[in-house]
């Protein structure tokens, strides 16, 4: 790096102290030679963007995330407050710092504007769903309960229908939340920092942010840790609240912060291992993001120990096998499974590594040994010393085997070998980097020496009486040349376009088939039970409502088209991602490859125009170079915001799934108007630029300017001949 710095320094001294910065303009874009600050600069910032492992912490909620952390993280002190529901699991960030510190996000005003409005759909579902059942539980109330208690009845009903919609009642439950904290929401600001000199003081502050009681928890959008702890220098650790959230905008922090991971942990209860909602998280790990490793935790494992096929004869060792062989067989079957949903890739990342386990109550145990209060540790700690005695018989056999069973060395060890990795892996990119940097600054110095040995050469062969003559012939033909450069330059150009429009069409449908292919992905549906009163018809009808003989309830099931809106909100955002990119992209690339072109197109006119002798070709090339790499060509930009109609994720139904359709729908055909109407005014810039570039006088004018130069170095030929050997001396001794 140091070495690169310099040679960058010694390139840039020689070519300012003679005055060759005008003259090699051109070249140095073609080659990207950028001023040695400015490379310094950049390269210390690509080596600190990548110097942070990150690590990110996916998991469903009550799947022990917050207990691994707390041992990985605080040796089993625990630090951080366990969520009660995924609404109030919010998105946490952990990483080193001077001290105990935490910085609190809140969500926006209007955010909770729309989770209030959300809230209030769902409180008009719920009384009118409660109104329903409370008429039907009068009409046939046989056994006398009173109005209250129906009420109840029908209001637990209403309830347990609401939470079917899991994104609506995600709304309600969170207002309902905020409703009981009695906190204006207008009085809390955008963030929030908090100092604490302990842990066991961070501890109780944070409840009241992320507690699953805390006052401030329903507000809380996010929170960043900073720690006094070895282990997270040089590391970020993301724990994530999950997907298919309700407020879009923490979803999509948390996919964005995942998407720059280099190992993910997936948290999966043993007793519910690698459940639907676990495969559905791993939405976020796709071939896009660079993830490096993949790892499945299986928590709680000490739970798994007190089945009589996994304790058989009280062998610890051999029971941890039994119980963690049938895990690591369902994570082979699982992906192989859904291997179709995967690319190669992303399938290798996922049964690479063998499943690891954790149990949080053992390092619950171990720190609070002699004075275990908590009552499922208690109850674990029970069952441990039922199922093996010969284990945990002592205080010192005990904690060894909880040490073996809480795994968290082993996790470590993993982390590790990742941080090794990612130290290799930035010793690469710098590598690269540094290499491919030299490799420029190499091809800069050989055609600097080319130029100078060149000037050298025609000094030597040509005189003063030649020069003048030749400007004086170019003076003939200088119209002619305008002209004959111009039109091989509007003719080239207008080829580009043409080929221009024709690729970011045909990329731009593809990107649109994708979506389509994502939306009938995302369709579902399906069928739930209802119940409903039916008159039973003839007999005396008096009698039978007296006697609540009337009507009879009848089960009876409703098909519901459902809709998984976050992974096509999510295919739109990253289609209209692609979108920006192939119509910056590929419009780069284009130009960059006509601008090899055109110098072969200009060459070639202006010698069939003029003649070889009018012109020097090399002096030509020089001149052409320079000027094509300063032609400002219009650049691009795309607004990915997306209508709040799509700004929607989990399960919709019924009505809900129809508007979203609907409204994706509508968009995307607007989306497909606004790329096609820009594809066209790229080329119509780009048209409009080529013509306006007036390279004929550009060319001319520069031209002019070198024979010029070539006159006053040959009116005193051995000064100029020597101080160009003194250039080329010097350029020798840069390497």
């Amino acid at each position: 790096m140091e070495n690169l710095i310099k040679m960058s320094e010694a390139l840039e001294n020689l070519v300012q102290e003679n005055d060759l910065v005008g003259e090699l303009q051109g070249i140095e874009k073609e080659h990207d030679i950028r001023p040695s600050a400015e490379l310094k600069k950049v390269l210390n910032e690509k080596i600190e963007q990548e110097r942070d492992l990150k690590i990110g912490i996916l998991g469903r909620v009550k799947a022990g995330k917050s207990s691994l952390l707390n041992a990985l993280v605080f040796k089993g002190q625990n630090v951080l407050p366990k969520a009660a529901t995924p609404m109030t699991a919010a998105l946490t960030v952990l990483e080193y710092g001077d001290r105990f510190e935490a910085s609190i996000e809140y969500y926006s005003q209007d955010e909770i504007e729309t989770i209030k409005s959300k809230h209030a759909i769902c409180q008009n579902t719920l009384e009118n769903s409660q109104k329903e059942k409370l008429a039907e539980l009068r009409e046939k109330n046989k056994t006398g309960k009173s109005d209250s208690e129906l009420q109840e009845l029908a209001r637990k009903d209403a309830i347990k229908k609401l939470k079917d919609e899991v994104s609506l009642y995600a709304y309600y439950e969170q207002y309902e939340q905020i409703k009981q904290s009695g906190i204006n929401p207008s009085s809390i600001g955008d963030k929030e920092s908090l100092i604490c000199s302990s842990y066991d003081e961070l501890n109780e502050k944070l409840k009241d942010y992320i507690g699953s009681s805390g006052k401030y928890t329903p507000f809380t959008k996010s929170i960043t840790l900073k720690l006094n702890e070895e282990m997270l220098k040089d590391v970020k650790i993301i724990d994530t609240p999950g997907i298919n959230d309700p407020i879009v905008s923490r979803e999509e922090r948390t996919r964005a912060l995942i998407a720059q991971c280099d190992t993910v942990f997936l948290v999966s209860q043993s007793g519910q291992f690698l459940n639907d909602v676990d495969l559905e998280l791993l939405s976020n790990v796709n071939e896009k993001n660079g993830i490096k490793e993949f790892h499945i935790v299986a928590s709680q494992f000490d739970l798994q120990l007190s089945a009589p096929e996994v304790k058989g004869n009280g062998v610890l060792d051999e029971a941890i096998q039994r119980a963690l062989t049938p895990l690591s067989r369902q994570q082979k079957n699982v992906f192989e499974n859904k291997k179709s949903s995967y690319n190669d890739k992303i399938y290798e990342q996922l049964t690479l590594f063998d499943v690891l386990y954790s149990s949080g109550i053992s390092t619950e145990i171990i720190n609070n040994y002699d004075d275990l209060k908590d009552k499922n540790a208690t109850h674990a700690w029970g069952l441990l010393k039922k199922h093996y005695p010969d284990y945990f018989s002592n205080k010192e056999t005990a904690i060894s085997n909880l040490k073996k069973l809480s795994n968290i060395d082993e996790i470590l060890k993993v982390l590790e070998n990742v941080r090794k990795k990612k130290d290799e892996i930035i010793k690469q990119i710098t590598d690269d980097f540094v290499s491919s940097k030299k490799s420029a600054l190499n091809l800069y110095k050989n055609e600097i020496d080319a130029i100078i040995h060149k000037k050298i050469e025609t000094l030597n062969s040509t005189d003063i009486e030649e020069i003048k003559a030749q400007i004086n012939k170019i003076k003939s033909i200088k119209s002619k040349v305008v002209i004959n450069a111009n039109a091989a330059f509007e003719d080239s150009g207008a080829e580009l376009s043409s080929k221009l429009k024709e690729k970011l069409n045909a990329q731009i449908k593809a990107l649109f088939d994708d979506i389509s292919n994502a939306s009938e992905s995302a369709k579902g549906s399906e069928t739930v039970t209802e119940t409903k009163p039916i008159d039973k018809g003839a007999g005396f009808l008096w009698w039978r409502s007296i006697t609540g003989n009337r009507y009879e309830e009848k089960d009876y099931q409703v098909t519901r088209d459902t809709l998984n809106a976050g992974p096509i909100r999510i295919a739109l955002q990253d289609a209209i991602i692609e979108i920006n990119d192939i119509l910056g992209g590929v419009y780069s690339d284009n130009v960059r490859k006509w601008k090899k072109t055109i110098l072969k197109d200009l060459l070639t006119s202006l010698q069939e125009s003029v003649g070889d002798e009018a012109l020097d070709a090399d002096m030509v090339k020089q001149t052409v170079r320079s000027i094509i790499a300063n032609i400002s060509l219009p650049e691009f930009s795309y607004d990915a915001t997306l209508p709040s109609s799509l700004q929607k994720s989990g399960k919709l139904v019924g009505s809900e799934c129809d508007e979203f359709l609907n409204a994706l729908q509508s968009y995307r055909s607007e989306l497909r108007k606004k790329t096609s109407s820009d594809i066209k005014a790229i080329c119509a810039t780009l048209d409009k630029a080529i013509s306006n570039a007036n390279i004929g006088d550009k060319f001319i004018n520069s031209y002019e300017e070198k024979i010029e130069k070539l006159a006053k170095d040959a009116s005193d030929k051995e000064a100029s001949i020597a101080r160009y050997n003194g250039i080329l001396t010097k350029l020798q001794e840069i390497n």
